[in-house]
């Protein structure tokens, strides 16, 4: 299925379409519960689930009606069993607005933060907390994988998971981080919340005929600093060390290295 109207699909379609990120997801092997937030048509899911384990569950939320029958499709091409929820994750339990609806030419634009480059109608959804819908969950499972793209609602996210964040059962964390939407401050609570536990990664790629995703360490100093969109990569120490000790999986570039 490809709507050639539409960036999201289109690019997907042409392989240009996050590509860092995608091959990067390619090389994880989650085992327990992936959690995607904005999940869009579903193309971040396939990828991270693509090497995953049998055991694996999947939760997608997308709020967006424009992605859900694509999302669908996909869903149903995967081997693991999981659930699709058509709310949106912030920090309370609501409703809100939905802007950006039924935009032909980027489905993946929709967000709760209405910024300058909104384009389409709006409409109410529901939100709730992550740390609401997890539940009990939280206290028996561990999270392989939350991953976070909410075009610019990601401050909202944090505000609603707490609890999650700072239980330690979160092993990788992956946020898109968009200066060009507003204040990214709240990497600042992100940090308060995980602890020292993890390391901070800036996902990117290189090569000139075969790009190859890699990551580098940074601090939250730089984080904080970016001033375009890029995507944020949090490991937990002990998958850190596993997935460094397998270096033709995902290239690591350390502070040490870089």
């Amino acid at each position: 299925m490809t709507n050639s109207n539409d960036w999201i699909s289109k690019t997907v379609y042409q392989g240009t379409y996050e590509r860092a990120l995608l091959k990067f997801l390619n090389g994880l092997e989650i085992a327990d519960i992936y959690l995607d937030i904005g999940a869009n048509i579903g193309v971040t899911l396939w990828h991270s689930l693509r090497n995953s384990k049998a055991t694996a569950t999947f939760m997608a939320f997308e709020p967006s009606t424009q992605c859900l029958k694509a999302l669908s499709c996909t869903c149903s091409v995967v081997r693991n069993a999981g659930q699709i929820f058509d709310y949106a994750i912030g920090d309370s339990d609501s409703k809100g607005t939905l802007y950006g609806l039924e935009n032909q030419a980027h489905s993946g634009a929709a967000s709760l933060t209405k910024h300058p480059g909104i384009r389409g109608g709006a409409g109410e959804v529901q939100v709730h907390k992550l740390d609401t819908v997890l539940g009990k969950l939280l206290h028996v499972h561990s999270i392989s994988l939350l991953k976070i793209d909410t075009e610019g609602y990601e401050a909202k996210v944090v505000d609603g998971a707490q609890e999650t964040l700072s239980s330690g059962k979160v092993e990788i964390l992956v946020m898109e981080v968009s200066p060009n939407f507003g204040s990214v401050q709240y990497l600042n609570r992100v940090q308060e919340l995980l602890g020292d536990l993890y390391y901070w990664f800036y996902l990117n790629e290189h090569g000139r005929l075969r790009r190859t995703p890699y990551l580098l360490e940074i601090d939250l100093d730089k984080a904080l600093n970016f001033e375009k969109q890029w995507n944020l990569v949090l490991m937990r120490e002990d998958i850190y060390e596993k997935y460094k000790k397998n270096p033709g999986q995902i290239e690591i570039f350390t502070k040490n290295n870089s």
